[in-house]
């Protein structure tokens, strides 16, 4: 296991997921446009998925459902799936080359919200927790995806501001950069 990450610091990483939670129990309940909601829990998963970490995506993805299942008025399991699916999904398109505020992240994470929310609305009606198929796909999925979707733009720039400090693989650094030749196998070093 490398533990030189790419993504998040531990310490923002607990920061991301206190302010998810606060907001998913003390805002989300409060606000409803059109019918649908943030989904601080989708934000929080997304955002970490992706880093790229898959095993992290997962266990984020999982805990992350579990905990909006348990906090909002449905069935207990449903989000927990799509986000720990979605999340591991998502960390192996991602590629670890989108983490923090850019337009291939905002892309990748509209998508990733657009599918889970689809998708919990298609289960909420399979299941009977709604009954009319506009409702459930308009209000519970594209609604609260758009939601989401704004709500992540602030997880993706802390996400992305706790990345830029890190050490990692640049061709900038103490006393120049070096080349490999391949003729003579020496080391050239081009200093600046």
């Amino acid at each position: 296991m490398d533990f030189r990450d790419s993504g998040p610091s531990q310490r923002s990483l607990v920061m991301l997921a206190a302010v998810a939670c606060v907001i998913q129990v003390a805002l989300s309940p409060q606000i409803s446009i059109f019918g649908g909601r943030f989904n601080a829990m989708l934000v929080l998963a997304g955002t970490l998925a992706l880093t790229g970490n898959a095993p992290r995506a997962v266990y984020v993805g999982f805990f992350a459902g579990l905990f909006y299942d348990l906090t909002a008025s449905v069935p207990v399991g449903l989000m927990t799936l799509l986000l720990t699916i979605g999340s591991f999904a998502l960390s192996h398109v991602s590629n670890a080359g989108t983490t923090g505020f850019s337009s291939t992240s905002i892309r990748l994470f509209f998508v990733f919200s657009i599918v889970v929310c689809l998708a919990n609305g298609i289960g909420l009606l399979l299941l009977g927790y709604e009954g009319d198929i506009l409702i459930s796909l308009g209000a519970h999925g594209l609604m609260s995806a758009l939601l989401s979707c704004a709500l992540a733009v602030p997880f993706l720039m802390v996400a992305g501001s706790a990345n830029q400090g890190r050490g990692g693989f640049t061709a900038k650094g103490k006393g120049g950069t070096r080349f490999k030749s391949s003729s003579s196998g020496k080391r050239l070093r081009n200093l600046r």
